[in-house]
Order: structure tokens, then C-alpha cells, then sequence
């Protein structure tokens, strides 16, 4: 093999700093993302740029303008389409055929929009309600009544619009999309400084506490997600992710900017469904989370021939393991499953794989503009091969955590690097590895839960009992939600795993589950202060087989 360093990535020495390629953003960063978009759907009138695999319906370039300047206009008709500093609008909703020009519509009218999941119950929405307070919803019928529920907890009343089913007493965005006869004079707002003014707050969660709102301005929405460059202008483009997801942002954005066609569906992942999308529509570039490579690579149905479209299948948002690449690998010959790292507040990929230069268990090379160094805990860079945290420094970076300067802060060092929490090292060659987390998150089907929210659940059903919930790795990259619980022999509340485990579905979204089990022991490892170490608890259910 030949030599990388110095081919995909570059290493200072003296100061123990990576860096990816110099290449610029393939998008002039300095401009709004609605002028961009309307710019980049203006130029390909003909061309078909979404096609909903639930109904068939293609939409061309001229037509999404159309529908992206009626949503628009009819919202300043309404009273809500102009601009102010402090107008959030939120969206709830699924890849539906009207999410695209509701999300343009806003960005050309430099209204920030908070992308949310639609499967959220009350609680996490009510969570995200209270820190964005957005003074309109768009929102998929399925969730009206958990968004109404999470509304009335914050005492958060924004006016709502529905997408997909029509309910009485609320407008639908199909209201949006009547013609108003003034569709050609419409310009978008000018953002005369992008890099300073937010255009999506997207949710992530930090390192021991509730999900917090991402600020990302134009110019990073440009510069690090429009600019996606792995895509290219005759991909057909697919992902089952929401806009609450980077990887769903991705889609809608870089798809959309670079001229590529996406196909949309509102239905959830099921591995039939995907390979009959991929063979029906050629899709060449996927993405999917680490559970869902799994179950494909280990369908009977899957074959060489249903995946023989795909020019880039692409795997992140948690960890992907050897052994799962090597089994996508083979059912695309001459082609590799590529991994990608990064977080939310980077907004792109900090690093990704290239194909013949995959060594098991890498993240890939520094990606394009990244600056990245391995930190001690102490701050101090370490050379090559040490183990300590991964810190990212790009030209662009987030605005900071909405409504919360002190995480942002912990997050966003007065360097401007970024501190992922994850621990990592460098080979020789420039790989990454991702080795640990120093963050407590857990990952389930790429949702990022916090311990303490689902121990606060648990507490409450065990009657004052001692609780610490992990996260157990799986193959397939999933992590599995797990509790161990010391009993409070003063508690009048009779305990069992059983009882634990049925409250605790009624309570939880299901994502949060316990699908690791409820398991019962003496006591938790503590630090002399009288906190659980998790990492220890960990590795107390690893090395004795709980059940």
C-alpha cells in the first residue's frame, strides 16, 4: 500500500495537529441558505429533484421553487412570515412531499427553524419547546397530540399547521400552496452576515444532561452540510432519517444544492422496504445508521444484485464495527460501505473512510478543512498512537447551544476547538480511531439518550432505590438501554424486574426501553464523593453476564 500520510492528511509535529485536505466548500458560504436553494432549483427547472416512494409524486426543480415561494408568501400572509430576531418556527415531521418547501419557504424568509423527531413524546418535545419557544409548528398529524400534550406542560402556545392528515380547527400546509398570483416578484431575504445568523437549530445531547438546541448559521448549513462533496449532481439519493437528523439534513440539503434527485418516504425502516426502494429508484448514494447496515447485511433477501445501484452506501452516527463492514462489503463487490464520524455541532463529516484504505475499526481520514488533535486530561496535545480526547477546529463553527452559555462554553474552547467528548487516537497513516465515549450518551438507533433522564423515570418507579442506567454495546452498533438498581430496604414498594420494566414502557418513548434488562445488585461502584461510576457499573454487567 502506499504511503498516506501527506495524501489525505496532514501532520504538524510540533504541534500535534491532523489536518484534512485544504479544499474548499463547493458553495459560496457568504449568502442565505433560502438564496442558495432557490438559486440552485431556479437552475434546474426540468430536472426532478424528489420523488415520494409512498405515492410516486415526482417533483421538478421549477415546481419545488413554486411551492417554496407560495409557502412563503402565504405565510407573510398569514402574519408570520417576517423576519424578527426573536421568531423560532419548529418542524415535527416526517419525509413527507411537502417538508421540503416548508423548510425553504423558511430559510428564504430568515426564520431559523428547530427540526424536532416526529416519534418525540411530550416530554423531550416539551423539553425542546421550553428552550426555543417557537412561535409556529409544523407538525405531522401523528404528533398533534403529544406536541398539544408537551404544549400545555411548557405553557408553550405556538400556532400549528399541519402536514399529512387534514384535522378541524387547524391549517394545513396545503393552505400554504394556493397560488398568489405573485409568485414571480418574490425575493429572498438577503442575511447580510450568514456565518452570524441561525438557520437550524438541530438537538443533541450533551454529557450528562437533557438534549440542547444546536445553533448552525448559514454559512456552516453552506460551507460543511450543502457542501457535501461525497454526492454528486446524477446521484439518487435516499435515507429514511428526519430532518431531526444530521443525516437527514444532509439529504434535503446537499441533495438539493448539488443538484442530486432524493426519494422521500414517511414510512419507518423495514429491510423489504429499503431494498425495494433501492432496485425501484437506482439509488446510489444511502445512508443509514449502524442497526440498519446490520439488518441488511444479514437479510437472506439482501443480495449483490438488489444493492448493485449503490455507488456510495455511507454508515455513521455510531460505532460500526469490523466485522459489519466486512458484511455490507460483500454484497456490494468493488465498492466499500464508508464510515463516517462526526457530531452535530461540526454539522458535517469530522472524518470518513475511503474504501481500499479501510483498516478494521477506523473512522477514516480528517475530512476536508478539519483540524483535529488528541488531548490528554489536561489539554495537552498527544502524539501519535496515544488515546485521549478528539478535538475538532474548523473555519466554520456552531453559534453555540441556544439559550444556554454555559454548555456552550464546556463545548467551544476560546480557540475554537471543539471538544466531542469522545475518546480517540491516530495510527501512523492518519487514520482516526474512535476507541470510548467520555460521554455518558447512549445510542440507540442513532437517538442520543441521556442516563439521567431515564434514570429519573426509574427512581420514581422504585420508591427511592439506588439507580444507574448504561448502555450495553451491541454488533449491530446499537446500544442497549440498562439498569442496575439497588434496593431501598426501607421502601414499601415491592420490587421486581418485571413491574420495573412494564411501568417503565409506559412511561419512556420507546426508544428508551430497557432492552438490556433491569438487574439487581449489592451495591454500585462509587468515587469517594458518593457518585456512580458508570463506566465501572458498565463493565460489572460485561464481565458478569447479567440476564
Amino acid at each position: 500500500m502506499r504511503p498516506l500520510r501527506d495524501l489525505y492528511t496532514f501532520y504538524d509535529p510540533a504541534t500535534r495537529v491532523w489536518r484534512g485536505l485544504p479544499t474548499p466548500p463547493l458553495l459560496n458560504p457568504d449568502q442565505g441558505l433560502g438564496q442558495l436553494i432557490l438559486g440552485m432549483l431556479s437552475r434546474n427547472p426540468s430536472k426532478v429533484v424528489q420523488i415520494s416512494a409512498d405515492s410516486g409524486v415526482e417533483v421538478t426543480g421549477g415546481e419545488m421553487y413554486l411551492r417554496t415561494v407560495r409557502v412563503a408568501q402565504n405565510l407573510v400572509k398569514l402574519g408570520l412570515g417576517t423576519q424578527s430576531s426573536e421568531d423560532i418556527f419548529a418542524m415535527a415531521v416526517r419525509n413527507g412531499e411537502h417538508a421540503a418547501p416548508v423548510a425553504f419557504a423558511c430559510f428564504a424568509l430568515g426564520i431559523p427553524v428547530n427540526t424536532m423527531d416526529p416519534s418525540f413524546q411530550r416530554d423531550d418535545l416539551g423539553h425542546i419547546l421550553a428552550i426555543a419557544k417557537p412561535k409556529l409548528v409544523f407538525c405531522d398529524a401523528e404528533t398533534l397530540g403529544e406536541l398539544t400534550a408537551a404544549c400545555e406542560l411548557t405553557g408553550v402556545t405556538p400556532k400549528v399547521i399541519m402536514l399529512g392528515e387534514k384535522i378541524a380547527g387547524y391549517t394545513h400546509v396545503e393552505d400554504l400552496l394556493v397560488p398568489t398570483g405573485i409568485e414571480e416578484s418574490f425575493v429572498p431575504v438577503n442575511i447580510e452576515t450568514p456565518n452570524d445568523q441561525p438557520a437550524v437549530l438541530v438537538c443533541s445531547s450533551g454529557t450528562t444532561g437533557r438534549s440542547k438546541a444546536v445553533s448552525l448559521s448559514h454559512s456552516i448549513c453552506i460551507a460543511h452540510v450543502a457542501s457535501f462533496y461525497l454526492i454528486q449532481t446524477d446521484d439518487v439519493m435516499f435515507a429514511y432519517s428526519s430532518l431531526y437528523w444530521l443525516s437527514g439534513l444532509i439529504m434535503l440539503l446537499a441533495g438539493t444544492a448539488l443538484g442530486a434527485t432524493r426519494i422521500i418516504t414517511r414510512e419507518t425502516f423495514s429491510v423489504p422496504r429499503t431494498l425495494d426502494i433501492l432496485q425501484r429508484y437506482r439509488v446510489s448514494a444511502l445512508i443509514v445508521p449502524p442497526s440498519q447496515a446490520w439488518a441488511i447485511a444479514n437479510d437472506p433477501a439482501a443480495s449483490v444484485s438488489a444493492l448493485a445501484s449503490l455507488r456510495l452506501p455511507m454508515c455513521g452516527g455510531s460505532a460500526v464495527s469490523a466485522s459489519l463492514k466486512q458484511a455490507f462489503d460483500r454484497l456490494i463487490p468493488g465498492r466499500s460501505l464508508e464510515v463516517m464520524y462526526g457530531f452535530s455541532e461540526i454539522s458535517t463529516a469530522v472524518s470518513y473512510t475511503k474504501g481500499e484504505f479501510y483498516r478494521d475499526g477506523s473512522v477514516g481520514f480528517a475530512g476536508p478543512r478539519m483540524e483535529i488533535k488528541i488531548v490528554d486530561d489536561g489539554g495537552v496535545a498527544l502524539g501519535i498512537g496515544q488515546e485521549g480526547e478528539i478535538l475538532v477546529r474548523t473555519k466554520h463553527v456552531f453559534l453555540g447551544y441556544y439559550g444556554n452559555d454555559g454548555a456552550t462554553r464546556e463545548m467551544l474552547d476560546d480557540e475554537g476547538w471543539m471538544h466531542s467528548g469522545d475518546i480517540g487516537r491516530f495510527d501512523e497513516d492518519g487514520l482516526l480511531y474512535v476507541v470510548d465515549r467520555k460521554k455518558d450518551l447512549i445510542k440507540y438507533k442513532n437517538y442520543q439518550i441521556s442516563p439521567s433522564d431515564v434514570e429519573a423515570v426509574l427512581q420514581s418507579i422504585c420508591g427511592g432505590a439506588t439507580v444507574c442506567v448504561v448502555g450495553i454495546p451491541q454488533e449491530n452498533g446499537d446500544d442497549l438501554v440498562t439498569a442496575l438498581v439497588v434496593r431501598n430496604p426501607k421502601s414499601a414498594v415491592p420490587l421486581d424486574s418485571g413491574l420495573i420494566l412494564k411501568e417503565a414502557e409506559k412511561r419512556l418513548p420507546n426508544y428508551k426501553h430497557l432492552r438490556g434488562g433491569v438487574h439487581f445488585v449489592d451495591q454500585l461502584p462509587m468515587t469517594p464523593s458518593g457518585k456512580v461510576v458508570r463506566v465501572l457499573a458498565k463493565k460489572m454487567i460485561l464481565e458478569n453476564g447479567f440476564k
